[in-house]
């Protein structure tokens, strides 16, 4: 790739009658091999000495060109590469900054405009003209390492430099150009704390373009050479003609939720067994309770700021005592099996993408772990505590799971067990309208886990980072309290009787120091 060819020009696409969403899962073939290689990117490249190539994705028609003696490619290509660094031209031109497509879809377009060595395409214009609502953007690996780092033609982005992305729509009709401009960078501020770059798949509305029959692209910016912009020119897109993003759900903080000083949910019922659910922002959490046990199940909530852990009183407690950020209430989970799936809902229609959420471990959980409790071991080296979120789309298939362990034990290297808050992101689930939410371990044989199935979390369907934990310099902190010299007092069905031994199904067990156990067999 030589670089004397980067310039500003603009590059092409045809619109055909009746416009569709192209999310480039689905190409056509017009012209040249089009297919995905075993390195995920578009490789009808460099196979002929000098080729023009169109491909179609809904109705809409993209060129390219290649160039087989300057390993030479601009235009549009298809890419699926996860990938999200630049190492060297190819295949690394082919990545995104992001990874995959909008809700994480797996195709997606890179454009890259070589500038004055692109010859001439044939565009087939449609002079009526359609509206098209917008697209997602995002900046290439390539484009964002010159950022950040400079790319051996020019520094990292400074106070005064930027990247423009200019998008014109034109029909047939003469004086028909209209504009839509996107910064893809933008450090021209005098306030360092305004500088950014997109980070992410941004909504680009295309509305004011009007009806076009054609569309095209020029790139601009601060860093200029005697053959014009030196910044690399390559830019990344998806769902063209899509719809636009609803407005994210409202974060579920707890703040909404009334709850005592000092207090957490009421499991008390008339019922024997009653499952309903509560809500806060744009998230429905469901919950259960038996009234008969003082017994919950699934999700409740808290405002306890003791992180101390002596008896069952003690299970909405949090290692960290609080909720996130120093805010008052925070979300617990209880996530037995047996107890049935534990379930989370999105409040909009056709569902949303859910960033992620702040985790952390509660008292009972973090004490049982570091110090064992009588029924479950303390965690030694190998140990590990699993939480597994699984999302589902409007239609209730399951659109991908994430894991992210509580605590890991598995090296010696790294082991840790979270005793502060910590972000998941969930964002590689995609659109969702619910998430489930299962606990394993390595002290269990699967389904009846003796650790204590308990979670603490806050802020769900929040922004953040996530950050993978380093090792803990202790294994245990001097706050946490557990009483271990209690034994079994009893084992009881969940009529109340007291049994000589254990039965199948659920049962209670009561140990001398007050706590309650459920278990499964």
């Amino acid at each position: 790739m030589k670089k004397m060819f980067y310039s500003i020009v603009a590059l092409c696409l045809t619109i055909g009658a009746q416009a569709q969403v192209v999310d480039f899962e689905n190409v056509e073939t017009m012209e040249g091999n089009l297919a995905l290689n075993a390195d995920n990117y578009q490789n009808n490249f460099f196979d002929e000495e000098e080729e023009e190539g169109l491909f179609m994705s809904g109705n809409f028609v993209f060129s390219n060109y290649y160039k087989a003696d300057w390993d030479f490619w601009c235009g549009f290509a298809i890419s699926a590469r996860t990938q999200t660094t630049f190492t060297k031209t190819t295949p690394d031109q082919f990545n995104s900054c992001v990874g995959h497509g909008v809700n994480g879809s797996k195709n997606y377009a890179v454009f890259y405009d070589a500038g004055s060595m692109m010859p001439a395409m044939p565009i087939e214009s449609v002079t009526s003209g359609e509206e098209v609502s917008g697209m997602y953007v995002a900046n290439s690996a390539w484009v964002v390492k010159a950022i950040l780092e400079g790319d051996g033609y020019n520094g990292a982005f400074e106070k005064g430099d930027y990247l423009k992305l200019t998008i014109t729509g034109r029909t047939d009709a003469p004086d028909s150009e209209k504009t839509v401009e996107v910064m893809l960078a933008d450090y021209t501020s005098e306030n360092e704390a305004d500088h950014y770059y997109l980070k992410d798949w941004t909504w680009v509305d295309l509305s004011a373009l009007g009806k076009v029959s054609r569309i095209t692209f020029a790139m601009s910016g601060s860093k200029m050479g005697d053959w014009g912009l030196t910044t690399p020119m390559y830019f990344c897109i998806d769902d063209f003609n899509g719809e636009a993003p609803t407005a994210a759900p409202a974060v579920a903080t707890f703040e909404d939720i009334e709850i005592g000083e000092e207090g957490h949910m009421s499991v008390s019922t008339e019922d024997d067994d009653e499952r309903t659910s509560f809500r806060s922002g744009d998230y429905e959490f469901a919950t259960g309770c038996m009234s008969d046990y003082n017994y919950w199940y699934w999700f409740g909530y808290a405002n306890e700021t003791d992180n101390t852990y002596a008896s069952l009183a003690d299970q909405w407690k949090n290692v960290v005592g609080g909720g996130y950020d120093g805010s008052n209430n925070y979300g617990v989970a209880y996530a037995a099996a047996f107890n049935g799936p534990c379930y989370a809902y999105v409040l909009a229609d056709g569902g949303a993408v859910v960033p992620g959420f702040y985790v952390t471990n509660s008292a009972y959980t973090y004490s049982s772990l570091t110090q064992g409790d009588g029924y479950a071991k303390k965690f030694e080296l190998g140990d590990w505590y699993l939480l597994t979120i699984t999302g589902y789309d409007a239609d209730d298939n399951a659109t991908g799971t994430k894991d992210y362990y509580l605590a890991d034990l598995r090296s010696a290297d790294n082991a840790y067990i979270i005793d502060d808050w910590r972000y998941v992101d969930l964002s590689s689930l995609g659109k969702v309208s619910k998430l489930r939410f299962d606990v394993s371990s390595s002290d269990g044989d699967g389904y009846n886990i003796k650790t204590p199935t308990y979670f603490c979390f806050d802020n769900f369907g929040a922004e953040g980072t996530e950050v993978l934990p380093e090792k803990n310099v202790t294994t245990g902190i001097s706050t946490v309290q557990n009483e271990q010299n209690a034994t079994y007092n009893g084992i009881y069905d969940l009529g109340g009787r007291q049994l000589n031994s254990s039965a199948k199904g659920i049962g209670i067990i009561r140990t001398t120091d007050g706590q309650v156990r459920k278990f499964i067999k």
